[in-house]
């Protein structure tokens, strides 16, 4: 059973996603960021509503949730940085869930099972640009852009010590945790020499801006994450829970949370989904 105080929570103000930023994300914009990494919601990936609880049970045995393709928590308190926390969190699951890892373990993090090579992305890495006053945070077509033109650079913190990254930086100006670094704020006229030689590694390839809240739940349904933001506050949807109706979320505070159906009806429009990212020729060596 869901602790129903964890159902709706909304920030008493907002933490990186303001009503004046937010207006801005419709669903043209949203495309318009995507540039070539466009894609309409493919047929094949509709779940009539009348299966989804079918489908969940499937997932529930199968474990193919984006949920499972989560190999940590991050957290943001008390940065604005709220919709790139998101969409590391999206984009993680995306690059994991290309490899068909099996990750098991705890809450916050989880251990992969056989070959799989994981990597943490650095929130700082696309906020610094997003918005280099710091405070005040980003709509979602922004920080999406970033990221597909140029992409992530890699957290400092790795589930692997072997990676051998060129360049790496801060994961987050907020609290952070044990698998997220964290530290002072860094501009990107500071980021380390050559930085963009390592992040072009780590893009968004093909993105869909979901036009109604059953897209949004077909695409979870397929393993796919979704991004939204709604009432102040950005998060990546990862399990949709049949029984309650509820969907259930990463939060970057390191908790789950979920939001009503409700509420996700009410963030459709600027929601976005990474189906697919670059991938390197070596797992084992993301960055060549």
């Amino acid at each position: 059973m869901i602790d129903q105080s964890k159902i709706d929570v909304f920030p008493s103000q907002h933490d990186g996603y303001p009503a004046d930023l937010a207006v801005l994300d419709t669903p043209g914009a949203m495309r318009e960021a995507f540039a070539d990494a466009a894609r309409d919601f493919p047929d094949s990936l509709w779940v009539e509503p009348s299966r989804w609880a079918e489908v969940a049970a499937e997932n529930d045995r199968l474990g193919l949730w984006p949920e499972n393709y989560r190999a940590r928590r991050t957290n943001q308190n008390p940065t604005h940085e709220c919709t790139c926390h998101a969409l590391v969190q999206c984009m993680e699951i995306a690059w994991n869930r290309q490899q068909r890892m099996k990750l098991s373990g705890g809450e916050d993090f989880r251990t992969v099972a056989g070959i799989g090579t994981p990597v943490y992305f650095s929130v700082l890495s696309i906020y610094a640009e997003a918005n280099p006053r710091i405070r005040g945070g980003a709509n979602l077509q922004t920080v999406i852009g970033i990221a597909i033109r140029r992409g992530f650079l890699p957290d400092k913190i790795q589930p692997q010590s072997d990676y051998r990254f060129a360049h790496t930086l801060t994961g987050t100006n907020g609290r952070g945790n044990a698998h997220q670094s964290a530290g002072a704020w860094v501009p990107v006229r500071d980021f380390p020499s050559g930085w963009e030689q390592t992040a072009r590694h780590f893009r968004p390839i093909e993105v869909i801006n979901p036009e109604s809240y059953e897209q949004m739940i077909s695409l979870v349904l397929n393993g796919i994450c979704v991004v939204v933001g709604r009432s102040g506050h950005s998060i990546p949807y990862v399990r949709w829970h049949a029984d309650e109706k509820v969907m259930e979320y990463s939060d970057s505070y390191d908790v789950a949370r979920y939001d009503s159906l409700a509420t996700v009806k009410r963030a459709v429009g600027g929601a976005y989904a990474i189906v697919s990212t670059t991938v390197p020729n070596d797992w084992r060596r993301p960055a060549g």
